[in-house]
C-alpha cells in the first residue's frame, strides 16, 4: 500500500513563491496576482496536510485525494522553476555570449511569458477543485510538521560508534564454539548456516563472530560478502577477492577470477560470511562452492538465510536457528535506545507502557531499536500511549514483511525526513550508498528543508544522522578518504519500496510496473553486454522506456546512457548516467540541479555544448574521467553551480575566463588535470570556494597566489609553477600557515633547465602551511636546502621529495611521529644517508611503513645510528635507480623488497616478498642476493633482458610458494633452477623465449597447483613428464603459436580442474585421455584458430561445469547446438558459452594488442572486448 506524501513539496513550493527570483520574475512578467492566489489556495491545503496525511492508510478516498493534489504540485513545481530558471537567465545576461543572446530577445520572452501564464491559470483551477473536494474528508487543521529537537540530536554518539549488542553472547559463544570444533580441523571446507526470520539479528551475530579476536587469531584470512537476492557465480567471486583485495577487482571473465581467487586462498585457513543468502538453487551453490575448495583444513563458510531450505542446501554442519530477544534483554534494548533513565521523572508510567510496546515488538531487535530511537526524544506519556495503542498494530498480515514497528516508525518521522527516506527506494537492496550523494540528490529534489542561512549540505548531514539513529540506515563506515557509505537492512528497504511503489521504480525486465507516468524516480541498473549487433536494440529499448516515463524527475541509468537527442526528460532534476556525446537538447532540461556523467573510457565526452548554460539551476556538475578540453564560455553563466568535478581530465587544458562571476561555487575538483595550463584569474573573489585542488602560479595573467588569501581551502591543494612567485612577500601572502582544513598540500616548481633562481629557498620557507596537514609533496625545487618547518608538522603521514636536485642532504623526517610513507625520488646530490636522517628522537620513523627511493645517482652509503630502535614498522621497501648503493641496514619488520633497475647488493635474509624488475645488462645474480632468502615465499622476476642463468641461484628457497618469471628473453635454464622447489604452488613463466618444453626433467615441483606458460614463443609442448605434476588444479597456456597438442600423459593430471588454451595459432588437436581428467570442472579454448574439434571423450567428463570457446571458427562449427557433429558429446555440460569468431577483429587486435594477452589474458573477453572493438573500427 503505497503512501503519499505531499506536505514536504507544499512547503518547498510556499517557499518558492517568497524567492527573490521569482518575485522579480513575476514583476516583470506580470503574473503577481496569479501568484499570490496560487499560494493562498496552497496555504490553506497545507493546514490539514498533516492530518490527511496519518489518515490515509484507512482511507482509500483520503489516499487518491493526496495522489491527485500531488500530481498538481509536481507540475507547479516544474512551472514554478522554470520561472526561476528565466529570471536566472535574465540575472546572468550580461556573461553570456553571443551564441545564446538570442534566448532573451523580446519576441522569445513575450511568447514564453503568455504561454507560461495559460499553464498557470490551468493548475489554478485543478488546485481550486482539489481544495474544495478537502471538505469532505472532515481534515483537521495541525500547525506545523513533526519536528526534531536539533539541540539534544547534536549532542548523540558518531556515526561508527555501534551501540553495546545486548542478548547475543550466548550465540556468539554458540557459533564460535562451532568453528573451533575438533571435526572442522579434518575437514577442508565447513558450511555453517545461522538461520532466522528478518530483523533478528542474524548479520549482526555474524559480525559478532568475525571481529572477535579468536576469529581473528584462528584465520588466515576472514572475508564478508552480502548477497541478498542476486547469487551470481561471476559476481560473487569479484566480491569476495575485492573484500580480500581491498580494491576494486577490474577481471571480466569467469575463468580468470577464479583462477585469481583460488590463488589467494589457496593453503589459508579462511572464513567467509556470505550475508543475507536467499538463492535455493544447488547448482549455482555448488558452482561458487568449487572454487573455495582450495584453502587449508579448518576453513568455513557462514550463512545467514532467513530461509530453511537456503541452510538445507548450503549448511554441512548442524543449523544454528537464531532465536528471539528475551523479554528482559528486548527491554534492555529498548532502554538503551530510547536513553531511558531510572532517576527522571515519570520512569515508572514510561516504563510500564514502554514494556507493553517492547512485547508487541515480539522480540524483533530491528522492531525494538527502531520504536526506542523514535522515542528518544519524547517523555510525554500521551506520546508513549499513542504509540502502544497504534491501529498499526492491528492491521491484518498484508503478506509484505513489513514489521508494524518499523511502520510506526516512519509515519513519527517529520515529512521531510520521511521523504529523504522513501527516496532511497531508488537504489537496490544491499547497495552501499554514498552520503554525498545521496544528499546531493535529496538537494536536487528538494527534499532537504531550508534553515534561514544554514547551509543544505549540514542540513542534509543532519537528516542522514537522523534516520542512522532510527535504525534507517546501518553499516555505515568511512574510508581513508572520508567517504562514507551506509546500507539499508532488507525490511526497511522492503518498507521504502512500499511507500514510494508508484513514484519510484527500478527497472525490471521480468517485472511490469504500474502507470509510467506516475513515475517520478527512474534506475536502469546495468543489463548485461548484449552480443555484437545488438547493441542498438538495447538503446531503443530503453529509449521507448524513457519515453513512457515523462514525469521522471531522478534518473540512474548503469548501463549504456543516453544516446537520443530528443529524449522527453524536461521535468530532471537529477541524472546521473553513462555519455558518450552531450546532446545539445541537454539545455532542455531546466530543472536540472544534479548531473553525474561517468566514466565511459576511450568513449567519454568530448566537448560540451554552448547550451549548458541554460542550466542555470545546476548545482552539481561531475564530468570527471571524460576527454574535453575545454568548457564553453558559457559557463559562466551557471551562477548556481556549487560542486564542480573535473578530475582525471587529462586533456583539459583550460578553465572559462570570467569564472569569478560563478560566486556560488564551493569545490572546484581539477585534481589529476596535467594538462591545465592556467587557472583564470579572479578566484580570489570566489569566497564560498573550500576546495580547490590546483592553482598555476602566472606573472603575466594576474594570477599570483596572493588570490588565495581569503581563501579558507580544505582538502588537497597543488601550487604548481612556484617559480613565478617573485619572493618571500608575495608567498606569504598566500596565508597557508592559516589554512587548518587543508589536509593535502603540493608545491611544485617548473622552470627550464639550468635555471636556478636565487629566491626559492626564501619562497619556500614562506610558504610554511599549518601544522594539520596530513601528505605534503614538494616537486622540481631547485634551492640547496629544504625548509626547517617540514619537522613542525606532527601530523604529516605521508612525504614525497620529488626532483630537488640539489639538496645533498635529506631533512630529519625521522623526527615525524606519524609518517608511515616517505618517497625520495631524484635527489641528484645525496651521497649518504646519515645521522641527520634520523633526527634526534629515541625511536626515529616510529610508524614508517613504506620507503621509496628513485633515481638517485650517487647515493653509495646508508649508515644506521647505533643504540635506536630504527624503523621498528618498516614493511615495503622499494629501490629504482640506485646503482651506486651496495649496502642496506636490517630492517627486522621488511616483508617487501623491490630492486628496480639498481646496481647488485646484500639483502635481509627475512624477506617474505622479492622483486627484482627492469635491470638491463646484468646476466647473472650477484652470488648470495637469492640463495640467502631463505624465508622468501613470493619472487618475481621481469625485465631482466640479459639474464642467462638462475643456476644454483634458487636452490635454498624451500619455502618458496609463488613464482614469476617475465621478460627475461636470454634466460637458458629455467627448468633446472627449479628443480628444487618443493614448495613451491604457482608458477608463471611469460615472454621466457627459451623455454621450448615444460616440466622437462623436473621431478621437484610436487606442490604445483597452478602453472601459466604466457607468451613463450618457441614453446613447442608439455613434456611426458607433466604427469608427475599431480597436483596441478590449473593449467593455462597463453599466446604460444608454435603449441600444437597437449600430450597424452596429460591423464595423470587427476587433481586439474580448469584447463585454458588461449591464442595458440598452431594448436590442432586435444588427445582422448582428456577423458580421464576426472576433477576438470572447467574447460576454455580462446582463438586457437586451427583447432577442428574435441575427442569423444569429453563426453565422459561428468564434473564439467563450464565449457568456453571463443573465436574457434572450426570448433564452434563441431559444437553447434543446430547440427554440429560434436554436440552430442558436450549437450551435458551445464554452461556452454561459444563466441562467434571475427577475422578482422582478430587480426586487428593480434597487429594492435598482441603484446597484451601475455600478462592480462581474458580480459579481452566481455565487456573490454567490446569496447576495444569499438574503438578499433572507429
Amino acid at each position: 500500500m503505497a503512501d503519499v506524501f505531499v506536505s514536504s513539496l507544499v512547503s518547498t513550493i510556499l517557499g518558492n513563491l517568497n524567492s527573490l527570483a521569482l518575485r522579480e520574475f513575476e514583476i516583470a512578467s506580470n503574473l503577481e496576482t496569479d501568484l499570490q492566489d496560487l499560494e493562498s489556495t496552497l496555504s490553506t491545503i497545507q493546514a490539514v496536510l498533516q492530518d490527511a496525511e496519518q489518515k490515509q492508510w484507512r482511507s482509500e478516498a483520503v489516499r487518491n485525494w493526496l495522489r491527485k493534489l500531488k500530481d498538481i504540485a509536481y507540475d507547479a513545481d516544474d512551472l514554478l522553476d522554470e520561472f526561476a530558471a528565466k529570471a536566472f537567465l535574465w540575472k546572468a545576461r550580461e556573461n553570456m555570449s553571443s551564441k545564446v543572446s538570442d534566448f532573451f530577445s523580446s519576441k522569445n520572452s513575450t511568447v514564453f511569458t503568455f504561454k507560461k501564464a495559460h499553464e498557470l491559470k490551468q493548475i489554478r483551477q485543478r488546485l481550486d477543485a482539489v481544495a474544495e473536494e478537502k471538505n469532505k474528508f472532515h481534515l483537521t487543521e495541525k500547525v506545523g510538521d513533526l519536528e526534531i529537537d536539533d539541540r539534544e540530536w547534536r549532542l548523540t554518539s558518531s556515526l561508527v560508534n555501534e551501540s553495546e549488542i545486548l542478548g547475543r553472547n550466548e550465540d556468539k559463544e554458540n557459533v564460535i564454539n562451532g568453528l573451533f570444533g575438533s571435526s572442522l580441523d579434518k575437514k577442508d571446507l565447513s558450511i555453517y548456516a545461522i538461520c532466522g526470520m528478518g530483523g533478528l539479528g542474524k548479520t549482526t551475530l555474524a559480525q559478532l563472530v568475525f571481529n572477535d579476536e579468536r576469529v581473528e587469531r584462528g584465520f588466515a584470512l576472514r572475508i564478508w560478502v552480502c548477497v541478498s537476492d542476486a547469487f551470481e557465480v561471476r559476481r560473487l567471486i569479484k566480491a569476495v577477492i575485492e573484500s580480500i583485495d581491498g580494491s576494486p577487482c577490474d577481471i571480466v571473465e569467469l575463468d580468470p577470477l577464479q583462477r585469481y581467487l583460488q590463488e589467494k586462498l589457496r593453503g589459508k585457513r579462511f572464513l567467509l560470511v556470505l550475508d543475507d543468502v536467499w538463492n535455493e538453487n544447488f547448482e549455482k551453490w555448488d558452482g561458487f562452492r568449487n572454487s573455495l575448495n582450495v584453502g587449508a583444513k579448518g576453513s568455513v563458510v557462514i550463512v545467514t538465510t532467513r530461509i530453511e531450505k537456503v541452510a538445507l542446501i548450503m549448511a554441512t554442519l548442524p543449523i544454528y536457528h537464531l532465536d528471539y530477544l528475551s523479554d528482559e534483554n528486548s527491554w534492555l534494548l529498548f532502554k538503551q535506545r530510547s536513553v531511558l533513565m531510572e532517576s527522571e521523572e515519570g520512569y515508572k508510567r514510561l516504563e510500564s507502557i514502554g514494556k507493553q510496546i517492547v512485547q508487541k515488538c515480539g522480540g524483533v531487535p530491528l522492531a525494538v531499536k527502531a520504536l526506542g530511537s523514535m522515542l528518544r526524544l519524547k517523555r510525554r506519556e500521551s506520546d508513549w500511549l499513542c504509540v502502544k495503542e497504534s491501529e498499526i498494530w492491528e492491521l491484518p498480515d498484508d503478506g509484505s514483511g513489513i514489521l508494524p514497528a518499523l511502520r510506526l516508525s516512519y509515519d513519527n518521522l517529520p515529512s521531510y525526513l520521511r521523504q529523504c527516506f522513501a527516496y532511497c527506494s531508488i537504489f537496490p537492496k544491499d547497495c552501499e550508498m554514498d552520503k554525498s550523494q545521496l544528499i546531493e540528490l535529496w538537494m536536487a529534489n528538494g527534499f532537504v528543508p531550508s534553515r534561514g542561512r544554514r547551509e543544505l549540505r549540514e542540513i542534509g548531514d543532519e537528516i542522514f544522522l537522523e534516520l542512522t539513529w532510527r535504525s534507517f540506515f546501518q553499516d555505515v563506515t568511512e574510508d581513508d578518504d572520508g567517504t562514507v557509505t551506509c546500507k539499508m537492512h532488507d525490511l526497511v528497504h522492503d518498507l521504502a519500496i512500499s511507500i514510494m511503489r508508484f513514484e519510484c521504480y527500478m527497472y525490471d525486465k521480468n517485472q511490469s510496473f504500474g502507470s509510467p507516468k506516475q513515475i517520478r524516480h527512474l534506475h536502469i541498473p546495468i543489463q548485461p553486454m548484449p552480443p555484437f549487433g545488438y547493441e542498438r536494440i538495447l538503446l531503443d529499448k530503453q529509449y521507448i522506456l524513457l519515453k513512457s516515463c515523462s514525469s521522471v524527475r531522478s534518473l540512474i541509468l548503469g548501463g549504456i546512457g543516453l544516446t537520443k537527442a530528443d529524449c522527453p526528460l524536461k521535468h530532471v532534476r537529477a541524472l546521473d548516467c553513462n555519455m558518450y556525446q552531450i546532446p545539445k537538447s541537454l539545455g532542455k532540461m531546466v530543472h536540472l540541479r544534479y548531473l553525474n556523467i561517468r566514466y565511459q573510457g576511450s568513449l567519454s565526452i568530448k566537448r560540451i555544448p554552448n547550451s549548458f548554460c541554460n542550466l542555470v539551476h545546476l548545482t552539481y556538475l561531475n564530468l570527471s574521467y571524460s576527454r574535453i578540453k575545454r568548457l564553453p564560455q558559457s559557463a559562466n553563466c551557471l551562477l548556481n553551480l556549487q560542486i564542480m568535478k573535473l578530475s582525471w581530465c587529462r586533456y583539459l587544458s583550460e578553465l572559462p575566463q570570467g569564472m569569478q562571476h560563478m560566486r556560488s561555487l564551493k569545490c572546484v575538483d581539477i585534481s589529476h588535470c596535467d594538462s591545465l595550463e592556467q587557472t583564470p584569474p579572479g578566484i580570489g573573489h570566489l569566497t564560498q570556494l573550500v576546495e580547490l585542488s590546483i592553482f598555476i602560479v602566472r606573472k603575466d595573467h594576474g594570477c599570483g597566489v596572493w588570490e588565495l588569501k581569503e581563501l579558507d581551502l580544505g582538502k588537497e591543494l597543488s601550487l604548481k609553477e612556484l617559480d613565478n612567485v617573485t619572493g618571500s612577500t608575495e608567498a606569504k601572502s598566500a596565508n597557508l600557515i592559516r589554512k587548518q582544513n587543508l589536509r593535502s598540500l603540493s608545491l611544485i616548481w617548473g622552470k627550464q633547465a639550468g635555471e636556478f633562481p636565487d629566491n626559492e629557498e626564501e619562497v619556500l620557507s614562506s610558504l610554511q602551511p599549518h601544522y594539520n596537514l596530513e601528505y605534503f609533496r614538494i616537486s622540481c625545487y631547485q634551492g640547496l636546502r629544504l625548509p626547517s618547518w617540514l619537522i613542525d608538522l606532527p601530523n604529516l603521514v605521508s612525504v614525497e621529495l620529488d626532483q630537488s636536485k640539489r639538496c645533498s642532504h635529506l631533512p630529519p623526517l625521522g623526527e615525524l611521529p606519524l609518517l608511515k610513507v616517505l618517497k625520495i625520488k631524484g635527489m641528484d646530490a645525496v651521497k649518504c644517508i646519515s645521522s641527520e636522517f634520523y633526527g634526534n628522537g629515541i625511536n626515529p620513523f616510529s610508524s614508517l611503513e613504506e620507503l621509496y627511493f628513485d633515481s638517485m645517482p650517487v647515493l653509495e652509503t646508508w649508515k644506521t645510528v647505533e643504540g635506536r630502535g630504527n624503523f621498528p614498522r618498516l614493511q615495503i621497501l622499494v629501490f629504482r635507480k640506485c646503482p651506486e648503493l651496495i649496502e642496506l641496514p636490517k630492517f627486522p619488520t621488511l616483508k617487501k623488497l623491490r630492486i628496480w633497475k639498481r646496481g647488485s647488493g646484500l639483502f635481509d635474509p627475512y624477506l617474505g616478498s622479492l622483486e627484482i624488475d627492469d635491470l638491463s645488462g646484468l646476466t647473472v645474480f650477484p652470488s648470495g642476493l637469492l640463495q640467502n632468502q631463505t624465508h622468501l615465499e613470493e619472487l618475481r622476476i621481469e625485465s631482466l633482458p640479459d639474464l642467462k642463468s638462475l643456476s644454483n641461484h634458487l636452490d635454498n628457497l624451500s619455502v618458496l610458494k609463488h613464482l614469476e618469471i617475465y621478460s627475461c628473453h636470454k634466460l637458458e635454464d629455467i627448468l633446472e633452477a627449479l628443480q628444487n622447489l618443493n614448495a613451491l604452488e604457482s608458477l608463471d613463466l611469460g615472454s621466457c623465449h627459451s623455454l621450448v618444453s615444460f616440466p622437462g626433467n623436473v621431478n621437484g615441483l610436487t606442490s604445483l597447483r597452478v602453472l601459466n606458460i604466457l607468451g613463450c614463443d618457441r614453446f613447442t609442448s608439455l613434456s611426458d613428464r607433466v604427469m608427475h605434476l599431480t597436483h596441478l588444479e590449473e593449467l593455462c597456456i597463453r599466446d604460444c603459436p608454435m603449441l600444437n597438442s597437449l600430450p597424452a600423459e596429460i591423464h595423470h593430471l587427476n587433481a586439474l580442474q580448469k584447463l585454458t588454451i588461449s591464442w595458440c595459432d598452431g594448436f590442432t588437436s586435444v588427445p582422448n585421455q582428456i577423458e580421464h581428467l576426472t576433477s576438470l570442472c572447467e574447460l576454455n579454448f580462446d582463438y586457437c584458430i586451427h583447432l577442428m574439434s574435441l575427442p569423444q571423450g569429453i563426453k565422459s567428463l561428468t564434473t564439467l561445469k563450464n565449457l568456453y570457446i571463443r573465436g574457434c571458427p572450426h570448433l564452434e562449427k563441431w559444437c553447434n547446438e543446430g547440427g554440429g557433429e560434436g554436440w552430442p558429446y558436450i549437450a551435458h555440460v551445464p554452461c556452454i558459452e561459444i563466441m562467434a569468431y571475427d577475422k578482422a577483429w582478430y587480426s586487428k587486435l593480434r597487429r594492435s594488442h598482441g603484446s597484451l594477452f601475455t600478462r592480462f589474458g581474458d580480459w579481452t573477453f566481455g565487456i573490454a572486448s567490446k569496447l576495444l572493438k569499438c574503438k578499433l573500427e572507429s
